[in-house]
C-alpha cells in the first residue's frame, strides 16, 4: 500500500495539471474569441462609415463615428467614477461604524472597569497574555 502521502501528491499534481492544460485551452480559445470580436466590431464600423457617406460626405460620416464613439467612452467612464465614489462612500460608511463600535465597546469597558476593578486586572492580564507579554524565551532564541 501506498503512503497517504503519496497518494495526495499525486492528486493534487494531476488536479493542478488538468487546471493548468484547461487554462491554457480556454486562454487560447478566449484570445480567438477576442479577435472575431474586434474584426467585427470593426467591419461594423467601416459598415455604419459607407452607409453614413451615402448620405453625408466621408469626412462627416467618420467624424460622426468619432464623435459618437468619443460620447460613448465619457459615459462610460463617467459611470466608472460614479461608482468608484459610491464605493468610497460604502468603505467610508462602513469605517465609521467600525470606529463607532469600538468607541461604544471601549466607553463600555471603561464603566465596566470602573464600578469593577478585579475585572479589569484580569482583562489586562489577558490582553498582555495574548500579545505575547508573557512567553518565554527558549534557550536557542537567546542565543
Amino acid at each position: 500500500m501506498q503512503s497517504l502521502g503519496a497518494v495526495l501528491t499525486a492528486l493534487l499534481a494531476v488536479d493542478f495539471g488538468a487546471a493548468a492544460s484547461r487554462f491554457k485551452r480556454n486562454a487560447a480559445l478566449w484570445g480567438i474569441v477576442a479577435v472575431l470580436l474586434i474584426t467585427a466590431y470593426v467591419f461594423a464600423l467601416v459598415a455604419i462609415a459607407l452607409v453614413l457617406a451615402e448620405y453625408y460626405s466621408p469626412i462627416i460620416a467618420s467624424v460622426a463615428i468619432a464623435v459618437a464613439l468619443l460620447a460613448v467612452a465619457l459615459m462610460i467612464v463617467a459611470l466608472m467614477a460614479v461608482r468608484n465614489a459610491r464605493d468610497r462612500r460604502l468603505v467610508d460608511e462602513r469605517r465609521r461604524r467600525s470606529l463607532l463600535q469600538t468607541n461604544l465597546a471601549l466607553a463600555a469597558a471603561t464603566s465596566i472597569l470602573r464600578k469593577q476593578p478585579l475585572i479589569g486586572v484580569g482583562t489586562a492580564i489577558a490582553v498582555g497574555l495574548l500579545l505575547g507579554l508573557g512567553k518565554r524565551r527558549r534557550r536557542s532564541d537567546r542565543r
